[in-house]
């Protein structure tokens, strides 16, 4: 079977065959990916991919996943079903029985998916090279002939349904169905597509799930394969007493702007490099695209190797394992001791760069306009009974810059107060606090956050590193800009980008004897001076990064020296 034009009764008909046949790599990236081409260029019914992040869950759907058709001699039945599909289409001399005896109701969860948050516009051009069809032919969902209705209405009383019959000039019957009027109340398209921060290329699907949807969490990021569901008769669907206009607006979007998916199969994503492939970067490799790496950011630090070095570790790091309330391996950075320069923004031009290396970024001035105008707590809306999104709300090993040197004098308003806070706090104990005014939850969050500032941080941070830039770097910056550049050739820029994804992915762990070793080590030290257990799990850590940016998937002596020699040269710098 041609799975790439399958209908969604034959996927039902067919279904475990047609599941197993999907587990093949080679075919599911054959599927058209919905990120990356024109909804109208879709055919309805028919399968498509799309990877986002759950931004928001709605409550469960119920639907006729079998009934029975009735032809006209009232003789003739006929069981379908309207599984993976919203609108159930009948003859009009058919017949819908809802209480035959092959009827079934079911249910299916729902989903709101959003396009990656943040994605950086090297990683999109790269995916939309790769998986960008062309003459696509446009979708046709005209049905002269047939009765279209979506299938929750068909649950309402079949006399609620308005239905005019008309006659053609051949005296064929067709039925029509009558379309309600516009809601009074017209939400706009930003309210609609709720993105966490502004995005002119994303995209928002609505997701009906049938299986295994208690694996979709919040935040989490997913590729999934489905029927795509555009028929224009979803704007006209039947308004539920049971909601308010703004709330039927909002769940029941116009599917040229919000498209339905009726998922088959889902996958999720580690990350989101298309330049990382199954074939791992060897460790080798590794190490010489760091000292690439170190190179580049030595030179963007102003001659600081130390910060560089930091700023390495801060960019593979991740949380990789919760414990006892704590999340065990973020890094957040702060840098401090930022020069000023008259023609040049020392954070934005940084930024730049990050913005060119890792797959997923944003940039944050922490101005006192944006600090009391900005959302940074997603705010559970009543009226339209949905997440509204915020800015916080991203997906895991999305690199936030936060750039303290645009905060002026100034009085933070209670917005600004509890934006403060939430950026603390996600920072603190990699937590997003969800605000449904009546209680408070908190979802865990994986957010490397990079503070840019003069002097220390008014916000947390795991490693305080103070600048210091060279008078050299200092007077040339703008050329060393230009040489970065430069020196960042299409092949290397590829391998750094590979290598700061494939670093994440190392599995790590420490030996018995190392362990043995570490522990002599920090009884050593704390003889020595005032050490806590808190000096002994930040150099855990760091050693931990070190050893995996090289490529290490143990850790070994050399590592764990190195990280004690940064740990002493960066503390020194703080006493000066």
């Amino acid at each position: 079977m041609d799975i790439l034009n399958c209908s969604p009764t034959q996927w039902y008909e067919k279904e475990t065959e047609l599941v197993e046949l999907l587990q093949n790599d080679t075919l599911w990236n054959q599927i058209p990916l919905l990120n990356v081409n024109e909804l109208h260029n879709m055919k309805d019914e028919r399968l498509v991919r799309f990877r986002g992040m759950i931004q928001d869950m709605h409550g469960p759907e119920y639907y006729l996943e079998k009934f029975e058709v009735m032809k006209a001699d009232g003789q003739q039945t006929e069981t379908r079903h309207g599984k993976y599909m919203d609108i159930t289409k009948w003859e009009a001399n058919e017949t819908i029985d809802m209480d035959g005896p092959s009827a079934v109701k079911s249910e299916r969860q729902t989903y709101v998916a959003i396009s990656i948050p943040a994605i950086n516009s090297w990683a999109s051009k790269l995916e939309e090279d790769k998986y960008k069809l062309s003459n696509l032919p446009s979708s046709s969902t005209s049905v002269p002939v047939q009765m279209k209705r979506p299938l929750e209405d068909m649950e309402t009383d079949e006399a609620e349904s308005q239905v005019v019959e008309q006659s053609n000039s051949e005296n064929k019957r067709q039925c029509t169905q009558i379309p309600k009027p516009e809601a009074s109340n017209v939400v706009s398209q930003e309210h609609l597509l709720n993105f966490p921060i502004p995005d002119s290329s994303g995209k928002v699907c609505h997701l009906k799930v049938y299986k295994n949807a208690d694996l979709l969490k919040l935040n989490s990021v997913w590729e999934f394969v489905g029927f795509l569901s555009v028929d224009p008769i979803l704007a006209n669907h039947d308004v539920d007493e049971e909601m308010n206009d703004v709330e039927f607006q909002t769940h029941n979007p116009p599917p040229s702007l919000v498209p339905r998916i009726h998922c088959v199969s889902f996958r999720t994503l580690t990350h989101s490099n298309p330049l990382v492939t199954t074939d791992k970067m060897s460790s080798d490799r590794m190490k010489i695209v760091q000292k690439e790496l170190l190179i580049v950011l030595t030179q963007l630090m102003l001659g600081d190797e130390v910060a560089a070095e930091y700023l390495i570790y801060h960019l593979i790091s991740e949380v990789y394992l919760r414990k006892d309330f704590m999340a065990l391996g973020k890094f957040s950075l702060n840098i401090s001791n930022v020069p000023k320069f008259e023609n040049l923004d020392f954070v934005q031009e940084l930024y730049k760069f990050i913005e060119l290396l890792t797959t997923k970024s944003h940039y944050l001035a922490m101005s006192l306009e944006n600090m009391n105008k900005l959302a940074f707590i997603p705010k559970k809306d009543y009226t339209s009974n949905r997440l509204t999104s915020s800015i916080l709300q991203m997906s895991a090993n999305t690199h936030f810059v936060l750039d303290e040197t645009k905060l002026s004098a100034g009085k933070l308003n209670e917005a600004g107060i509890n934006g403060v806070k939430a950026l603390a706090n996600a920072i603190k104990n990699q937590k997003t606090l969800y605000d449904f005014t009546y209680y408070q939850i908190e979802f865990d969050c994986d957010i490397p956050f990079l503070i840019l500032s003069e002097g220390k941080s008014m916000l947390p941070s795991d490693v305080h590193v103070v600048l210091d830039p060279d008078d050299m770097h200092l007077k040339t910056f703008g050329e060393i800009l230009e040489a970065a550049r430069h020196f960042l050739k299409p092949e290397l820029l590829n391998e750094i980008r590979v290598y700061l994804t494939s670093a994440r992915l190392v599995e790590y762990e420490i030996s018995d004897g190392i362990q043995e070793m570490v522990q002599k080590e920090f009884v050593n030290m704390r003889q020595r001076g005032n050490v806590s257990g808190d000096d002994l799990h930040n150099l855990l850590v760091l050693a931990r990064l070190v050893c995996i940016s090289q490529g290490k998937n143990t850790l070994d002596e050399e590592c764990w020296r190195k990280a004690c020699v940064l740990e002493e040269s960066r503390k020194k710098r703080m006493t000066r």
